[in-house]
């Protein structure tokens, strides 16, 4: 009996194995290129690359529009092909955040907006007549003096905590307002946040044969967990003591930030600039240089792979204000910006060789975290905004000088104006529907 003879088996395996691997390697392939945004383009018919677009905002579902046309809603993901783009994120009832954006082969873009709403919900948090507000070291608590209380008891200072008490009220009083008015104050809190020093001035009235001038009067040293006696001591005579030591508690706390920093900006922040105020998150700094200099090139950028698109200003001129961010190496203008003519604050990086109790350097102490007191910049509470005061009223401004919007058209007295830890509302010492000279710590909604 004759038999057919038969393919061989193992030639059979060997060409179904190599179809095997030969497909492996070619999905492989596929899977990484589609990873990295190469997407089959069907005119060329090849894989065309493309750069990822991750668009967020607060509130979230907002709408993305871009280059004029409705794509999606945050928070996404887009594959879009490389080229420059216009990113619109709006949402009912907020003012809108534009940015053009490029996107490169291979790379990720974020636009993260924070959305702020056109209309904000007022509230207050006193409600007779305060004076002399002041914000502590980190940004949590507000010093106040509250007068015209009908209960005569209740007036005097007291301390609003912006990110409340669980356990207790949110507000304490710690001095009464008699026999020393501290609205006449001048108030500073410790570095620790742990005393408040008041510091009553006399002042003299120029006359035709001499300047105004000012002197020391009193002062008294106030601890901030609690209601102090009426009796407290002067301590006028241990000012210098108080001055040197806060001044090494603030020189503790601005080195170990400032050595984070390039060694060129090390140098112009502690030696060529005024107003030097660190973000919250201690990762951004505006400043405002004393001369003209250039910055190197940003070798920090170099190393990413993709950073803010906004254009740099490496070239900084005398007076002008900027902002530096450490993590991209960028360095903004922001023409905003603008100082006092009369005060600028020096960063304290060492104690002063001979203590003193000059009005100078008590301001100075004053000045170091009340960026109000020298520019009409403060940070928000994210480091990603500005707060910026103007004849406008209350703004908000990206870091970088972008999307400009306004919070509320009424001037906040003596440029006081606060942000809560969470971001969640801004505190203005204003006047809304009251008396034209009557003026209190209102809360505007930015949720």
């Amino acid at each position: 009996m004759n038999r057919t003879p038969s393919k061989n088996p193992k030639g059979r395996r060997l060409t179904v194995n190599l179809f095997i691997i030969l497909f492996l390697i070619v999905g492989t392939f596929v899977a990484i290129k589609f990873a990295k945004g190469y997407r089959p383009n069907l005119q060329n018919r090849s894989l065309s690359g493309t750069g990822l677009l991750s668009v967020s905002s607060y509130p979230k579902s907002a709408r993305v529009i871009i280059n004029d046309k409705l794509t999606t809603v945050t928070d996404d993901k887009l594959y879009l092909l490389p080229g420059t783009y216009t990113v619109k994120i709006e949402k009912d009832g907020f003012h809108p955040w534009i940015k053009t954006l490029p996107i490169k082969d291979e790379l990720v873009t974020a636009s993260d907006a924070r959305l702020f709403p056109i209309i904000t919900a007022t509230s207050p948090l006193t409600f007779y007549q305060v004076r002399n507000a002041t914000l502590n070291t980190d940004g949590t608590k507000i010093a106040y003096v509250l007068k015209d209380s009908p209960q005569g008891i209740t007036n005097g200072l007291h301390i609003h905590s912006l990110s409340g008490n669980l356990l207790g009220s949110s507000n304490i009083q710690i001095a009464e307002n008699s026999p020393r008015d501290f609205s006449q104050a001048l108030l500073i809190w410790s570095p620790d946040s742990s005393q408040i020093l008041t510091v009553f001035i006399d002042k003299t009235p120029a006359t035709k044969t001499s300047k105004s001038s000012e002197k020391i009067s009193s002062a008294y040293l106030l601890s901030t967990k609690g209601m102090n006696l009426r009796t407290m001591s002067d301590v006028t005579l241990r000012l210098p003591l108080i001055i040197s030591e806060w001044q090494d508690q603030f020189a503790k706390l601005n080195l170990p930030t400032i050595n984070l920093f390039p060694k060129y900006m090390v140098e112009i922040l502690t030696k060529n600039s005024v107003n030097v105020y660190f973000s919250p998150d201690k990762e951004k700094v505006f400043y405002t240089p004393t001369a003209d200099t250039s910055l190197p090139e940003n070798e920090i950028a170099k190393t990413l792979p993709n950073i803010n698109s906004t254009p740099e200003s490496r070239n900084i001129i005398k007076d002008k204000t900027y902002l530096f961010d450490l993590k991209e190496g960028t360095n903004y203008f922001l023409p905003f910006a603008s100082k006092s003519s009369d005060f600028s604050k020096d960063l304290i990086v060492s104690v002063s060789a001979t203590p003193s109790a000059s009005l100078s350097l008590i301001r100075q102490l004053k000045a170091q975290t009340e960026s109000r007191l020298t520019t009409n910049l403060t940070w928000y509470s994210n480091s990603r905004q500005l707060i910026v005061t103007n004849q406008e009223g209350v703004n908000l401004v990206d870091f970088d000088g972008l999307n400009v919007v306004n919070i509320t058209y009424v001037q906040p007295l003596d440029g006081f104006v606060a942000t809560s830890p969470d971001g969640s509302k801004l505190v203005l010492l204003t006047n809304i529907n009251q008396k034209p000279e009557t003026f209190n710590l209102i809360t505007f909604d930015l949720k």
